[in-house]
């Protein structure tokens, strides 16, 4: 299972519970259905749900208390697959122990991805402090996947199949691609406090709306998800975060600027831009100057001089993109710091 908690083998629920409950410094809750797996170094908590026979629900948070790294490797012993979608926040990087495919490695990174994976694939996560992941992973058998869909009818080279047949480790989407309000309500529904007496026939039916979407989709020999990936995409949004991580002193570049940059019209760096990172280039501009601005608040720097080096018109509009990015006033950073 664990050597310890930086340190986990993936696989099929039944089993991940009942080893993950032999370690004494795993708490099971088995009324609310979670093991709590926190360290000094990650907050961890597993939320599981049984959908069906041969199909389960889990819901992985992690939250780093500081810059770590955690290994996730698969079960070779029993077959199973997963297909996950995953919300990312702040400096989270996966590193496949197998990188075979660089486009499918950079896409695991990104803010809002749908995967899909076999028992083989292991992979490293390095956390920054305060960064974190929410995935939501249906494990299911090779059986129970066969009673819903019928591989006769399905393009023998589907690179889902590729995967089931163990010829691929995993693939990466933009999750965008699929059921985002079917998402977000299953999200809503599983982190209420109160459940009505139909929460698990609400789960069901959630939870395989978006198993049935992901796999009408990548089953479709005419959809987009199907094409081959275009590496000079993801290059060109690279190369604009890494000019707005050395340059967001300097005030936003413009998006001319910007798909100049990336080598690509202004309408497809707009569109790429979100649908690999979450949200559009100023919106990351702006957060990684909020950022910047909130460590330096935290080291005793003065507001006006802070919204002067980034070069804000003033400190009134300095504090405004502030309060709208932490909910508090510049000046209150250092208040937070004494009462911590």
């Amino acid at each position: 299972m664990a050597t310890s908690l930086s340190s986990w083998q993936m696989t099929y629920p039944e089993k991940f519970i009942a080893a993950a409950s032999t370690i004494p410094t795993v708490l099971h809750d088995d009324k609310r259905q979670v093991l709590i797996a926190d360290s000094p170094q990650l907050k961890t908590t597993f939320q599981y749900e049984k959908i069906e026979e041969g199909c389960y629900l889990f819901v992985v948070d992690m939250t780093a208390q500081e810059n770590t790294e955690i290994e996730l490797f698969g079960d070779r012993s029993i077959e199973y697959y997963c297909l996950s979608y995953q919300l990312i926040r702040g400096g989270v990087n996966k590193v496949p122990a197998k990188d075979n495919d660089p486009l499918q490695a950079k896409a695991m990174s990104l803010p809002r991805i749908c995967s899909f994976y076999n028992n083989e694939f292991d992979y490293k996560t390095l956390f920054e402090q305060g960064a974190g992941v929410r995935a939501f992973i249906f494990c299911f058998t090779k059986e129970w996947l066969g009673k819903g869909i019928d591989f006769s009818g399905v393009d023998p080279e589907a690179d889902f199949l590729k995967v089931i047949d163990k010829k691929m480790e995993g693939l990466a989407y933009f999750s965008d691609s699929f059921y985002k309000d079917t998402f977000d309500e299953l999200d809503s529904l599983l982190t209420q406090a109160q459940r009505s007496p139909v929460y698990p026939l609400v789960v069901r039916k959630l939870s395989l709306t978006l198993i049935a979407d992901f796999f009408s989709i990548v089953a479709d020999p005419n959809s987009v998800l199907n094409a081959p990936p275009v590496s000079q995409e993801f290059d060109g949004i690279e190369k604009i975060k890494a000019h707005l991580n050395q340059h967001f002193k300097n005030g936003f570049p413009g998006l001319a600027a910007l798909a100049y940059t990336g080598n690509m019209s202004i309408a497809s760096m707009r569109r790429h831009f979100v649908r690999q990172m979450g949200h559009s280039a100023f919106e990351y501009f702006r957060e990684i100057q909020m950022r910047y601005a909130f460590e330096q608040l935290q080291n005793g720097a003065q507001v006006k001089h802070v919204a002067a080096e980034l070069n804000f018109k003033s400190s009134a509009n300095f504090g405004r993109a502030f309060k709208k990015a932490y909910k508090i006033l510049p000046a209150d950073v250092k208040t937070l710091k004494k009462q911590s």
